[in-house]
């Protein structure tokens, strides 16, 4: 019992989803029938009655946690004595009173408070859904009766032409899709309970004689609540309740454009809570209704759907006109309320500050860091990319809800199987068929959803599904978020499912994921063909061009986070890789996948995969198609696969991407996809030597002798702004390259020793076209570069290619001294970077001064070790170095400090 007593007083440490599972366990051994159970059970009230009596919201909301499932544990169905028959436990009376006094006191808890009552209907809803056909009956009707006549009293009211009542706003009926019905037609009481809730106003004189709070932050929970119970009591039928699905809402006139800036902030504030409350309201609609097989039902939840992409396109409208915000909470536990990040603004003049500072603090992270740029362009220009980027996306509404996910409600994973309905246009689903509208519902919805919309490095909905916790604890597919509390935030019914469920949900989606690509396909083959490859031409529609873009990227996202979960090759999930790839190599070989090898389901899979890259909008998407492809490839990666990736991310790299408005890509995002594309090419290729040499000696010249804002020819992504990213990643694979050159041994034969000092040859030629780059290219960023890998170069050199010269120099003379002569040259060049840095005084390069010198002095002496090894040291001798900047002018100043270290690290080579 003390120990029991310990756990539960340490609970405060503990998420909601661990006070879960501890509660869990504690009522499966509580009411497992022995004599034990009773201490625990007491003990169990105990702590849940002090926590529900409780001020403290966050000891409250642990109440309700543990007090939901403790009544889970009780109103679970038993198997006893191992028969067929469900029957309840022994003392069903003193249960039945447990049950009664904790409904009792969580009820009366919860009334006056809408966030701990929305947190109560939420895990109630939760239970159901989890033992769904395991509750008893008799018990659910204890606190269901209730919550059928409460909800009808609170929400819900006859439909009619005119509300009584003083709003802020005009109440105007929306969104009926019962029209015909005039008959006891019902609305949704939305604008007056949020006018009551918002402004302290009572519509209607209305009053609740339970004096429990009716709050519009309590509408999505209890319906949710109200669903589920009315399934479980009717064998998964929602007859009784289908009214509120085509029911109307009482909102006002949702015409916003050119009226936001008249209104107060009082107004505004009023207008987005309302619109997010609505929002919130359809999609628990859509949950409760989206797997009905009625057609009339589906065509509902689909208009349903489609009110959720009108909806949030006004949302974000009027979040730009309301800065400083915060929405109705739509996430309830104690967990969720703590990380929710508060947001400022989302105009364009906070959103630029915010870019503008975040620019700022990236510079001051950036002089200290060791590894300061990562490749990309000079912060200034960042900045102006981002700010650029921002502005563009000002007027777009769905760019900015993404900071808002937490403040809508969450949609389940059955949702998604809207995805099956095709390609269903806007027009057959408007009732009075006066729009010509050719766009489909399910991509709108596809590209509005918050869950569907997040870019990278946010993920899409499927890149959040999996990345949840997993047992072998490779989930975390794109390293999600930073904060550990916020990546769950409106996810809590998606958490209590296992990862292997989420991906085999997944799976079942996969053959009308494949259609809607394949359609993606077809779309912007028609384009490129139609204007012969400019996608800038007038026939284009813009923003249906952006809005199939981005359709397309979810997809090829989708796909790749589920071939990407590393769990997805182990034994265990053999037979779901396999059903995944036969839904992708079937669409190449119809009826012929049966019975193929696994081999032969990854190879036409990848074909298949591969026919894609023809039609790839955008620079991002090609990245992403190019990871699904490795993802793919590796199960395993063959000789064959491998020349084709490198092929395909050469091909990306040398085909210039140009928007729909003829501007060029850029900007953090295609920044960080050609990196990673660079990093693909050159870690496929069976060449590394020689493509950088291609890059270095073909492409760089042609990006000198462009003009200012021009690009080179043969690879039209290698631009002013992009050459830092090139350079890094080249600088990197060399240096990576040379330690797979084995280091030189005695035993090896005059060949071995000819084919490595070749090898070397080539690296070192490469080392020295990259490093004197730095003449031209003289940026912070590419100068850090150099010093960091510069040093790594040499260590390298130093460990494998020295103990080669020391047993070729006699029998490969030339070979050895025309290598060191070159490498020479580098290192000088290295040396005179040390001098700019120290002239400079920038703290960022000069930390790396110390290591570099520390690499050349170690070259001078072992380049005279292996002179003296091989009987040659007269051959060796020593000159004083000369500072110089970068284009080997001589510094005057400070020569004579810096003399001592001119001659520890003056080139040597070989006399001639």
């Amino acid at each position: 019992a003390s120990f029991l007593q310990t756990i539960l007083d340490s609970t405060q440490k503990l998420n909601p989803c661990q006070i879960r599972k501890l509660f869990y366990i504690l009522s499966t051994l509580a009411f497992s029938q022995r004599q034990e159970g009773s201490y625990i059970q007491d003990d169990m009230h105990m702590v849940i009655r002090k926590w529900l009596s409780s001020t403290v919201p966050n000891h409250k909301q642990m109440g309700i946690i543990g007090a939901v499932t403790m009544i889970g544990s009780v109103a679970l169905k038993r198997n006893e004595g191992g028969g067929s028959s469900l029957e309840r436990p022994e003392l069903n009376s003193e249960h039945d009173g447990q049950l009664s006094t904790l409904l009792d006191l969580v009820g009366f808890c919860c009334e006056q408070t809408p966030e701990v009552l929305a947190l109560y209907y939420d895990e109630l809803a939760s239970l159901i859904e989890k033992q769904k056909g395991n509750l008893d009956l008799q018990l659910l009707e204890e606190f269901g009766k209730s919550l059928v006549e409460d909800f009808p009293t609170d929400f819900v009211v006859d439909l009619s032409p005119t509300v009584d009542g003083s709003f802020l706003f005009p109440v105007k009926s929306l969104y009926n899709l019962d029209e015909d019905e005039s008959q006891g037609a019902i609305a949704i009481n939305l604008l007056p309970l949020v006018s009551q809730s918002e402004l302290g106003r009572v519509a209607d004189g209305r009053t609740n004689q339970s004096k429990r709070v009716v709050s519009p932050i309590c509408l999505s929970p209890c319906f949710r609540l109200l669903r589920l119970y009315t399934a479980e009591q009717n064998s998964g039928s929602l007859e009784e309740i289908d009214a509120l699905l085509g029911c109307p809402l009482y909102l006002t006139d949702l015409e916003v454009e050119g009226k936001l800036d008249s209104l107060s902030k009082q107004e505004r504030e009023f207008l987005c809570s309302l619109l997010f409350y609505a929002l919130n309201w359809f999609r628990e609609v859509v949950n409760a209704f989206c797997q009905q097989q009625d057609a009339e039902m589906k065509g509902k939840v689909l208009t349903r759907l489609q009110n959720i992409t009108e909806l949030q396109s006004v949302l974000g409208k009027c979040l730009v006109a309301t800065p400083g915000y915060v929405p109705p909470p739509a996430a309830f536990d104690s967990e969720a309320l703590e990380a929710v990040p508060t947001i400022n603004a989302v105009g364009k003049r906070n959103g630029r500050k915010k870019k503008a500072d975040g620019s700022k603090a990236c510079s001051a992270d950036r002089s200290q860091a060791d590894d300061s740029s990562e490749g990309n362009q000079a912060d200034t220009e960042l900045s102006e990319l981002e700010k650029s980027a921002a502005e563009r996306e000002a007027g777009n509404p769905l760019a900015q809800l993404q900071s808002y996910r937490p403040y809508f409600r969450e949609l389940d994973l059955e949702v998604f199987t809207v995805l099956h309905c095709g390609l269903l246009t806007k027009s057959v689903l408007d009732t009075e068929m006066h729009t010509e509208v050719n766009r489909t519902v399910a991509y709108q919805w596809l590209q509005a959803s918050p869950e569907c919309c997040r870019l990278t490095p946010k993920g899409n909905w499927t890149t959040q599904l999996l990345a949840l916790p997993s047992p072998v604890g490779d989930f975390n597919l794109l390293g999600l978020l930073q904060e550990r509390g916020y990546k769950d935030i409106g996810f809590s019914h998606l958490c209590q499912r296992s990862p292997k469920e989420v991906a085999m949900c997944v799976v079942k989606l996969l053959k009308p994921l494949c259609n809607h690509m394949e359609n993606m396909h077809n779309y912007f083959q028609v384009i490129v063909t139609q204007n012969r490859g400019v996608e800038d031409e007038p026939g284009v529609n813009i923003q249906e061009y952006q809005l199939m873009s981005s359709c397309y990227q979810q997809l090829l996202l989708t796909f790749r986070s589920l071939f990407a979960w590393n769990a997805l090759s182990q034994h265990e999930n053999t037979d779901l890789l396999r059903s995944a790839l036969q839904v992708l190599a079937d669409r190449l070989k119809p009826g012929e996948t049966e019975f193929l090898l696994l081999e032969e389901l990854i190879s036409d899979s990848f074909h298949y995969l591969l026919n894609f890259h023809q039609s790839v909008p955008s620079f991002h998407c090609a990245f992403i198609l190019a990871q699904l492809l490795i993802a793919v490839a590796e199960k395993p990666m063959a000789a064959w696969k491998k020349e084709k990736m490198a092929s395909l991310a050469k091909q990306f790299l040398c085909q210039s991407w140009v928007k729909p408005s003829g501007d060029r890509e850029k900007g953090s995002q295609f920044n960080n996809a050609l990196h990673a594309l660079l990093c693909v090419y050159l870690e496929h290729t069976d060449n590394i030597l020689k493509a950088i040499e291609e890059i270095s000696s073909v492409g760089v010249p042609e990006l000198i002798n462009s003009a200012k804002d021009g690009c080179s020819s043969t690879y039209p992504t290698l631009s002013r702004q992009t050459f830092p990213i090139f350079f890094r990643v080249m600088m990197a694979q060399l240096e990576s390259s040379v330690k797979s050159i084995p280091a030189g041994k005695s035993s090896d034969s005059s060949e071995v020793q000819l084919e490595k000092l070749l090898r070397w040859n080539i690296a070192v030629r490469n080392f020295h076209i990259l490093i004197n780059l730095v003449k031209v290219f003289d940026s912070r960023p590419v100068l850090s570069i150099c010093l960091k890998y510069g040093r790594l170069f040499v260590e390298a050199f130093l460990k494998l290619a020295m103990p080669l010269l020391d047993y070729s120099f006699k029998k490969h003379r030339d070979d050895v001294q025309s290598l060191l002569k070159t490498l020479q040259l580098s290192t000088r060049q290295l040396h005179h970077m040390c001098g700019h840095s120290k002239i400079r005084q920038d703290i960022g390069l000069t930390n790396h001064v110390p290591l570099l010198k520390k690499s050349l002095e170690q070259f001078v002496y072992r380049v005279k070790a292996m002179l003296v090894f091989n009987h040659c040291q007269e051959a060796f001798w020593v000159g004083i170095l000369k500072n110089r900047d970068l284009q080997g002018e001589e510094i005057l100043s400070q020569a004579s400090e810096e003399r001592d270290s001119g001659e520890e690290d003056s080139a040597e080579s070989p006399a001639e």
